[in-house]
């Protein structure tokens, strides 16, 4: 009932892609789909991509694998989904084979993942031309299990160790040093678990992938943990796959619902603006309101917290020094070579 399902849409709609396998006994083990609007989006958003496996929700204890991104509202948007009877190489090989097929061979430049090692050696064989970063959620809401109730209950360390993390401000050089502070401070210089995630920092800590861009999917803590969230509110861990297919597709049309209300309100109102310079109406015409907002957070910060410490002229180049009035020492060098047309 459930294949015979993807079939029915397959009728429908052309476009609408499915793949799945048996096993010798003729048992459901493998299986992926993306209809039309899960390719659309992720051909317009799906630069950087979360690739999740830790949520269980049928009774058959299969693993349901959602392939996300975040839209140009800043929500998650769903770009296929899959279930596997077995976390190993052969099933993410598959899978992953499958997302390509279904999206016509397009790539992904980033993938955020959680530690699963199996995924990880797939995906450097299957999407070659991207870079896999893992998610920094994932890992540090192990933090708990990893270290004394002591130390959990300090909120000093918590906090400490959050902004340690988390920071998209510090370079590699600042956050090496700030985590070596607290190591030192909190006597966990010998950890395994820390000490481990030390060795393959430049995995998940910010500070070494400023350049690529990680489309709000690292940064943002409760991203994929309102994913999930968001999933929970339709499938329980008991349903059979055809009920399961019936909660997903009801989960599916409220996101899809929830991003015409906003692409709505976007082309209805107008977003407020802090100051008359016309770079910020540009912004609010060009944006959507969720997008703007960061835009207009860090307009305001350049004008209010940035100053201008010098201004060097070399030959067709001109050097300035930015300093960051909000953080002691921090200043940027920014090289300008003026246009000739």
């Amino acid at each position: 009932m459930f294949i015979e399902n993807f079939r029915r849409k397959k009728e429908m709609c052309k476009t609408f892609y499915f793949n799945f396998q048996v096993d010798n006994n003729n048992r459901l083990c493998r299986v992926f789909w993306a209809d039309t609007i899960n390719i659309k989006n992720y051909l317009l958003f799906g630069d950087t991509m979360s690739v999740d496996s830790t949520y269980r929700s049928n009774k058959y204890n299969m693993v349901f694998v959602t392939f996300t991104g975040v839209d140009h509202h800043k929500r998650c948007v769903n770009f296929g989904a899959g279930l596997l009877a077995h976390e190993d190489n052969d099933s993410f090989e598959w899978l992953f084979n499958s997302f390509l097929e279904a999206m016509e061979g397009h790539q992904p430049k980033v993938i955020i993942t959680d530690q699963d090692p199996a995924m990880k050696i797939t995906i450097a064989e299957i999407f070659t031309e991207a870079s896999h970063r893992l998610c920094i959620w994932h890992i540090m809401k192990k933090l708990r299990e990893k270290i004394n109730a002591y130390l959990w209950q300090d909120e000093d360390f918590k906090k400490r160790l959050n902004c340690c993390v988390w920071s998209n401000n510090l370079d590699a050089n600042e956050f090496e040093e700030a985590w070596s502070n607290i190591m030192i401070d909190y006597d966990l210089i010998d950890h395994p678990w820390f000490t481990l995630l030390f060795e393959m920092r430049e995995e998940w800590i910010p500070a070494y992938f400023k350049d690529i861009f990680m489309g709000g999917l690292m940064r943002v803590t409760s991203r994929l943990e309102s994913e999930n969230s968001f999933f929970d509110r339709f499938v329980t861990p008991h349903v059979n796959l055809v009920e399961f297919w019936m909660c997903y597709e009801s989960a599916i049309d409220a996101q899809r619902h929830k991003q015409l209300n906003l692409n709505h309100d976007n082309k209805q109102t107008h977003a407020p603006l802090k100051t008359p310079l016309p770079l910020e109406k540009h912004g609010a015409e060009m944006y959507t309101h969720n997008i703007f907002k960061d835009f207009k957070t860090e307009l305001c910060a350049a004008l209010y917290n940035c100053g201008l410490d010098d201004l060097r002229k070399n030959n067709d180049t001109e050097v300035y020094t930015i300093s960051d009035t909000e953080r002691e020492g921090k200043s940027w060098k920014v090289t300008y070579k003026p246009s000739t047309e």
